[in-house]
């Protein structure tokens, strides 16, 4: 069954709220000194961003495509390949950035950080443990993420067919003035003299 135009709308909402709540909570969790979890909350916010990219882009490709089957395209969209994977997210969620960052995330780099930051490890005769996490580690994923928030402006609040108006820029505001209050509230850590 084809979702309607009014349940994508509400999908590129929840999600885009859901991204700002992640984001928020890192900042949170970084105020409190786990750093570790902070850094794994501000890639999972970059990836619910991604998603959100990913559905505003099948939402524009059925408006554009009147005459294609919308299955076909939310087919792709929910797709294990597509939905589903984490670098793929990370990828769509880039936006503008130089091209050895996106073959860095699909090498999937992003994606050991987040699993570096959540579950302790062990390989190379080493153990790896989420402690080692850094406070700049986790407050540069927090700036990148914050970043990518600035950038998304209200493409969640922007409805089907992707039309922004006053209404939409002003709930995207109120979500973003929730993490740049977040976001200003850190202190941004020294860097270590090695």
């Amino acid at each position: 069954m084809i979702p309607s135009k009014k349940t994508l709308a509400r999908l590129k909402e929840e999600i885009h709220i859901n991204a700002i709540h992640l984001f928020c909570d890192g900042c949170t969790l970084f105020k409190n000194k786990s750093y570790s979890s902070a850094n794994a909350l501000a890639i999972l916010a970059v990836e619910e961003l991604g998603k959100l990219e990913m559905v505003d882009h099948v939402c524009g490709d059925i408006s554009m495509n009147p005459d294609h089957d919308p299955q076909r395209f939310l087919n792709h969209l929910f797709s294990r390949p597509m939905f589903l994977s984490h670098k793929n997210k990370q990828a769509w969620a880039t936006g503008r950035v130089k091209e050895n960052h996106l073959r860095e995330i699909m090498e999937g780099v992003l994606e050991r950080d987040k699993q570096n930051s959540l579950y302790v490890g062990y390989s190379n005769h080493r153990v790896r443990s989420p402690r080692r996490i850094s406070s700049n580690n986790a407050y540069a994923q927090l700036a990148t993420s914050f970043d990518r928030i600035k950038e998304i402006g209200d493409l969640g609040f922007n409805s089907f067919d992707c039309w922004s108006d006053e209404q939409s820029m002003a709930r995207a505001e109120q979500y973003y003035r929730m993490a740049e209050k977040a976001f200003s509230s850190l202190k941004k850590p020294t860097k270590r003299k090695p």
